[in-house]
């Protein structure tokens, strides 16, 4: 006797087919393929920012450091005839400006910075001088600095790329009668992202830094003359 097949009711659904274990782990390694690189790219990234706001910080504090290095020497030893008291020699204008004395300033200036930064990617600290990187450039604002703005021995040029470093020196100080002491520094960041189509490139980091050089300690009744 035959049997008749019974009818599936309607609206029921038939049971899909179970998945192959093969097919799924395929899947999963397109996938993770497809993502992993922009991972990469995301991390890098985020490591560059990190690396670049560091030499800011870095590049600050060296710019700040040699100022106020440069100003508390000029403030024990201030140019002037050695026969008068620091305090005598700061009392009046500087009468004769001895290019070696201001050379001698700058450099100590340029070795600061030279020093702080020494661990930064790009420089090459060498015998206390870094002929490439950072570029420095140190100003004594007291009207009498005979190469303000000149580039330290065993230190480079800044290139065209750092702009404020190039802009124009000037030793006039305010009407005040303060003296200063300006550095800038620049720097050049490499990124470690460096892809066709996304690089950060290289990134010039520039930071300039005033040290008000503070005669009152000295002469007792304010700024310099």
């Amino acid at each position: 006797m035959n049997q008749v097949p019974r009818r599936r009711p309607v609206g029921t659904r038939t049971a899909a087919p179970a998945p192959r274990p093969g097919r799924e782990r395929g899947q999963s390694v397109v996938e993770f393929a497809l993502v992993i690189p922009i991972l990469i790219i995301l991390f890098v990234g985020i490591a560059d920012f990190g690396r670049v706001f560091n030499a800011g910080v870095v590049l600050e504090a060296a710019a700040r450091d040699a100022a106020e290095h440069a100003a508390q020497k000029y403030l024990a030893d201030p140019p002037g005839s050695s026969s008068q008291t620091p305090a005598e020699r700061l009392s009046a204008p500087v009468a004769t400006a001895d290019p070696a004395y201001y050379t001698d300033l700058r450099d100590d200036a340029a070795r600061v910075v030279c020093a702080e930064t020494r661990g930064l990617a790009n420089t090459d600290y060498t015998g206390g001088t870094c002929p490439t990187w950072p570029a420095v450039a140190v100003c004594v604002h007291d009207q009498a600095d005979p190469a303000c703005g000149a580039t330290p021995p065993g230190f480079a040029s800044a290139p065209t790329e750092c702009g404020s470093m190039n802009d124009p020196w000037s030793t006039a100080a305010p009407g005040n009668g303060e003296r200063w002491v300006e550095v800038r520094v620049c720097y050049k960041f490499t990124s470690i992202l460096r892809l066709p189509i996304f690089s950060f490139g290289d990134v010039y980091l520039e930071r300039t830094r005033s040290f008000t050089i503070p005669c009152y300690f000295a002469t007792g009744f304010g700024a310099c003359p």
